[in-house]
């Protein structure tokens, strides 16, 4: 049996695989999770910051996490929106941030609109999520269709 690494010695696998362990995912779904991630501390760091910040389960948390392009930003997505509006479900703020492209973008999109229009929070979420994103910078032969 091998021993313990040092800390010093610690990968990267080995952070995340402790850190999901530490946030309450179990020992087979975090060793699975850390493995198949390209980069597990992005994974890891996701899961724990909304879990810290939030009410949302970590099965859930790491759910989302493992299968954004953006993880850290996911989190800062989730954290802003359930930080800010009041009356906010976590778990709602997870959901529309996992299927936006840009979750940082679209939490400064639903605070806004929110504050703005003093709508609630989930029908802000609603707006932004219907807006969608218009393509920027592209070839000068490209038409938009309306």
């Amino acid at each position: 049996m091998l021993a313990a690494p040092k800390p010093a010695q610690a990968n990267p696998y080995d952070r995340c695989t402790a850190s999901l362990i530490d946030a309450g995912i179990g020992l087979e779904v975090a060793t699975a999770s850390c493995a198949e991630a390209l980069h597990p501390e992005r994974v890891s760091s996701c899961v724990v910051d909304i879990v810290a910040k939030t009410a949302v389960d970590p099965s859930q948390a790491l759910g989302a996490c493992s299968r954004d392009r953006r993880p850290d930003d996911l989190a800062t997505c989730v954290n802003t929106i359930y930080s800010t509006l009041a009356d906010t479900s976590a778990a709602d703020a997870l959901n529309n941030c996992r299927r936006s492209i840009l979750p940082v973008r679209y939490s400064d999109c639903v605070i806004g609109v929110a504050g703005a229009a003093e709508i609630s929070p989930s029908e802000s979420m609603a707006i932004c999520t219907v807006a969608g994103y218009r393509p920027e910078n592209v070839a000068p032969t490209f038409i938009y269709s309306r």
